[in-house]
């Protein structure tokens, strides 16, 4: 049996100032800021072997929010 663990990317944007974050929540770690935009650090997380399953985008006037579920077999 496989056994999985999990990750999440959360991107916040402004846009009134157009400026993005993009953190990262690995497993057993802290929350952690990463310089790029989403793209490029889900990119990155994918050749790391982590697949998304999963996302969720809300906002509301001039803010959003994104977060992206992502997995990966555990060694």
């Amino acid at each position: 049996m496989t056994s999985w663990e999990y990750a999440s990317v959360i991107t916040a944007n402004d846009a009134q100032s157009h400026r993005a974050g993009v953190s990262v929540k690995l497993p057993n770690g802290a929350l952690e800021r990463q310089a790029g935009d989403t793209s490029s650090v889900l990119n990155r997380l994918g050749a790391e072997g982590w697949e998304l399953v999963s996302y969720h985008s809300s906002g509301a006037g001039t803010w959003g929010f994104e977060q992206f579920w992502l997995k990966r077999p555990s060694s």
